[in-house]
């Protein structure tokens, strides 16, 4: 509000006034105060205050310059007030731009994250997947304890049977029986868990006696990780299970083959079994080892049982067959240990070990054969014994000391033969050679050898 003191001497004109600022306002009242007063009035000797009537100002004339009183106070205030407000809404644009950025980048965050999160969850499936993959090809090669393998098939067999022979290789089986229930046998086969398929391949029947042959594969179970576990969960289940299988190949490495096949044969001795001959063989430079043995039914199925019963097994056996006999000592068994050991040597193929001495007990119930019941069974397996019945004559006195003949080998070329001193329990791997030799050797003589060793000659034995 512009405030004046106006004195007696000045004149007033109420006037109606259009314009809307001041200095407007001005000149619009000395435009109309031409129509009302006879002179021209300067601008600075007029001043306008508002009338009490809408659209109409008292205009004074006077005769001295008017000095307008601007309220500087109010306008410093309304500059002070206008500048705050000024910057309150800087700020705030300020503050919205910087919340707008945020929020912005929070999102190109979250979207990272959700990327890098969709990558490694990804990484974490394919990890899994090839995990899974590898631990069933473990399993698929891994073999099933033998014992609890014949436990099943006793399981499914009746009184009134008696066991041919076995067949056991990985997971599966063949079992010939002559037996008067077998479609009994074969029900129940079918009816059992344990086996996850049967098939009876062939039923011969003489004299009310049936000749049936049944094979099959075994159930096979196998530990998975539960569908309510994580996927880390998951994958670490599968590397622990890879990583014992891994150590228990590690310590099968580290085992000498000699250690490895003298702890089955003092199991065997243990047992009252008798082996007749322990061939190795080779296979992608891996030694399996197969024995050829004697017993009687219940000595060689605590063999068998015994062989594999510690928790941390390191024994597998991949083929065996049991074929029974008429002279319940003479249970002929037949066991292939893959023994997951590899060859120092360069050959893959070993000539037999014999052993000499054959003890022989009383034969187990399920493999006992009346002596009075003969039966000739069709395609049955035979074995070969002459060699054995050779093993087992008595010796030709000679003034040589005797060493037994074990087989051949090649060691960087060259051919070595393995005998053994059986009075010291030693064995010698001497070269092969047509004459003699200065150090330990072995010549050939005719279709024998003479062994020299420190000086010594010694007659090797076949």
């Amino acid at each position: 509000m512009k405030k004046q003191m106006v004195s007696n001497e000045n004149l007033k004109f109420t006037l109606p006034l259009k314009s809307y600022t001041q200095k407007k306002r001005l000149v619009e009242a000395k435009e109309q105060l031409l129509n009302v007063y006879p002179f021209e009035v300067p601008l600075e000797n007029i001043l306008i205050i508002k009338a009490n009537k809408k659209g109409f100002y008292d205009v004074f004339v006077s005769k001295e310059e008017v000095k307008q009183d601007v309220n500087i106070k109010k306008l410093w205030l309304l500059s002070v007030l206008c500048v705050l407000i000024c910057m309150l809404l800087f700020l705030l644009f300020k503050q919205v731009a910087k919340q707008n950025i945020e929020n912005l980048a929070k999102e190109k965050e979250l979207e990272k994250q959700k990327i890098e999160e969709a990558r490694i969850n990804k990484e974490k499936e394919e990890t899994l997947t090839k995990l899974a993959k590898e631990y069933q090809e473990v399993k698929f090669t891994e073999y099933g304890k033998i014992y609890p393998y014949i436990e099943r098939i006793y399981s499914v067999m009746t009184d009134k049977t008696t066991i041919e022979n076995i067949s056991i290789e990985k997971n599966m089986f063949t079992v010939e029986v002559t037996t008067k229930d077998a479609i009994k046998i074969l029900s129940n086969f079918e009816n059992s868990n344990a086996f996850s398929s049967t098939k009876m391949n062939r039923s011969n029947v003489k004299s009310g006696i049936e000749f049936v042959t049944y094979g099959g594969e075994f159930s096979k179970y196998q530990k998975e990780p539960g569908n309510n576990l994580s996927i880390d969960e998951k994958i670490d289940f599968y590397k622990t299970e890879l990583e014992n299988v891994f150590e228990r190949s590690k310590k099968l490495s580290s085992i000498a083959l000699s250690d490895y096949i003298k702890n089955i044969r003092d199991i065997l001795h243990k047992n009252n079994c008798n082996e007749q001959y322990i061939q190795l063989r080779g296979k992608n430079k891996n030694a399996e080892v197969e024995f050829y043995i004697l017993s009687t039914s219940k000595n060689i199925l605590n063999f068998i049982k015994e062989i594999q019963n510690n928790e941390d097994n390191l024994i597998d056996i991949k083929r065996l067959k049991i074929f029974n006999s008429n002279d319940r000592n003479r249970i002929q068994t037949t066991i292939v240990f893959d023994s997951g050991i590899e060859f120092e040597q360069d050959n893959n193929q070993f000539a037999e070990y014999v052993d000499k001495k054959i003890e022989l007990d009383e034969i187990d119930k399920l493999f006992y054969k009346t002596p009075s019941v003969k039966h000739t069974v069709t395609n049955k397996p035979v074995l070969k014994v002459s060699n054995i019945k050779k093993t087992i004559q008595p010796q030709k006195p000679s003034k040589l000391k005797k060493l037994a003949y074990i087989g051949l080998s090649k060691i960087h070329g060259d051919t070595m033969v393995m005998v053994k001193d059986n009075e010291m329990g030693n064995i010698y791997k001497l070269k092969l050679t047509e004459s003699e030799l200065d150090g330990n050797c072995c010549i050939k003589t005719g279709s024998g050898y003479t062994a020299k060793i420190r000086g010594e000659y010694y007659e090797v034995i076949k």
